[in-house]
């Protein structure tokens, strides 16, 4: 289940250094991995990345921004904290205070590796370059309003950060495996405990708080909160929620400690956005009974999000025994295969092929889909994408938390999927879908979303490993 951030991150494009290096071609080629970095773009990345690194010398800035930009990618935060620490003086020397944006970084980095003292420096550093810049703010000037509406945003919150208790993780040294219950759901639910009290969990890869649960779960396990506003918070743009901090979490033999939760009101969970195109009454109704049951089970379960599963790693699901455990990555042991999951934004991709194109995608478990194609990628390559199928009725199609919609699609005929050089067997023949993605999904997909209907299907136990930034059949 997809969520996006509204709010920390400051988005304005920057160039790096001035490229008068090796002449316009080295130029040209360092400009390009620039933006695919900035984009997004890991594997494209990492191809130029190399053959720049094997055909020319990278001058010592750029390379450490480079080295910063794929250890964000590999869930190396540590790492990308050492390389930025490295960059940004080079940097601060030629950009002055759009180096706020690397510091925004450079705090949120602390944050996660739970040092507050270098936290609050940089969150200092952040305060006085911004009122030493404000001079520079002219009124009116639409850009820079923007910046300082973006800049003061990022600051309130770095101002509340850096006063929340620190999270933590403690994992007992007795391996465990959890019960997971598949039945009725779709997908692997668990028993979690929260302060004590345990509730119906599931992992979710698309989700990007640590926790995410209901107003009437909250009130039912004790969890206090502050007034649900829409002027507060929002979950893409349309939900009102608020936040909160639960003081543990047991998940199998882990207990993590201060974790801060987003709270959602039941009651306006899930609105129809396209019931309207719907003509039929008995469709509507039912379209409506539908929307009823998704919004019961939402409600009934505590979403964990990929900020906590990266805190835990490994996560191993074995679907043939309803079970999953949590495995310790022995940190001496080399890396024998390349990486085939990376992180943009605090959202997982990963590439798969699909009809021989290489297909980048939003990694979603909480998603009950096997493939989506967004509509955009499907134009540009449908020559080589026969459709199958095709379903002009606005029948119900897609429901988020934030909104549902009645989605006409249409459906990819004997689709070959490849994965990890493995050919995949869609379970059914509307298995592969295609429509506008964009109007309903937020943030960034690249190409499309993968589900937990292609997740499970990847082996008896399947093996999510956020250390090495690995996803694979186990057996």
């Amino acid at each position: 289940m997809r969520y996006r951030k509204t709010y920390y991150i400051i988005c304005f494009i920057c160039m790096l250094t001035p490229f008068t290096l090796h002449g316009q071609v080295d130029a040209e080629r360092l400009q390009e991995l620039d933006k695919l970095m900035y984009n997004g773009k890991y594997f494209e990345s990492k191809e130029l990345y190399k053959n720049l690194s094997d055909t020319t010398t990278i001058p010592s800035d750029l390379d450490l921004f480079c080295k910063f930009r794929m250890a964000q990618f590999l869930n190396k935060t540590d790492s990308a904290a050492y390389y930025l620490e490295k960059y940004i003086p080079y940097y601060y020397e030629d950009f002055g205070d759009e180096a706020l944006i690397l510091y925004s970084h450079l705090f949120d980095a602390y944050i996660e590796l739970g040092d507050r003292d270098k936290a609050l420096c940089t969150y200092q550093q952040m305060k006085r370059i911004w009122n030493e810049s404000l001079s520079n703010i002219h009124t009116g000037d639409k850009k820079d309003e923007d910046w300082r509406t973006a800049t003061e945003k990022f600051l309130s919150y770095a101002e509340s950060a850096v006063n929340l208790p620190p999270i933590k993780m403690k994992r007992s040294n007795t391996s465990s495996f959890i019960d997971i219950n598949i039945k009725g759901y779709d997908k692997p639910v668990f028993q979690a405990k929260y302060n004590g009290i345990s509730q119906t969990t599931i992992f979710d890869t698309g989700m990007q708080p640590y926790c995410l649960l209901s107003d009437r779960l909250a009130e039912e396990m004790g969890i206090r909160y502050d007034s649900i506003e829409r002027s507060k918070e929002v979950m893409n743009e349309t939900l009102a929620c608020a936040r909160s901090i639960i003081d543990s979490i047991d998940v199998g033999n882990i207990t993590f400690y201060n974790i801060p939760a987003l709270i959602y009101k039941e009651s306006e969970s899930i609105p129809f956005a396209t019931e309207s195109l719907i003509k039929k009454r008995k469709r509507r109704k039912k379209a409506r009974a539908v929307i009823d049951s998704a919004r019961a089970w939402f409600s009934e379960c505590v979403f964990l999000g990929l900020p906590i599963m990266r805190l835990i790693g490994k996560i191993q699901t074995d679907y043939e025994h309803n079970r999953m455990c949590f495995p310790v990555s022995d940190l001496k042991a080399p890396i024998s295969k390349e990486a085939n999951l990376y992180v943009y934004k605090n959202d997982l991709y990963m590439r798969i092929k699909l009809n021989g194109i290489d297909f980048t995608a939003n990694l979603d478990t909480g998603s009950d889909t096997y493939i989506t194609v967004d509509s955009v990628f499907y134009e540009k390559h449908k020559e080589e994408m026969p459709i199958g199928f095709t379903n002009k009725k606005n029948t119900f199609g897609v429901a988020m938390l934030h909104q549902a919609r009645a989605v006409p699609y249409k459906s990819l005929k004997d689709p070959v999927v490849i994965f990890d050089n493995k050919l995949m067997q869609p379970p059914t023949i509307e298995a592969v879908k295609t429509y506008p993605l964009g109007h309903f999904v937020p943030g960034v997909f690249f190409d499309g979303v993968i589900g937990h209907g292609f997740y499970r299907s990847i082996g008896k136990e399947v093996l999510l490993d956020l250390d090495n930034m690995r996803l694979e059949a186990v057996q």
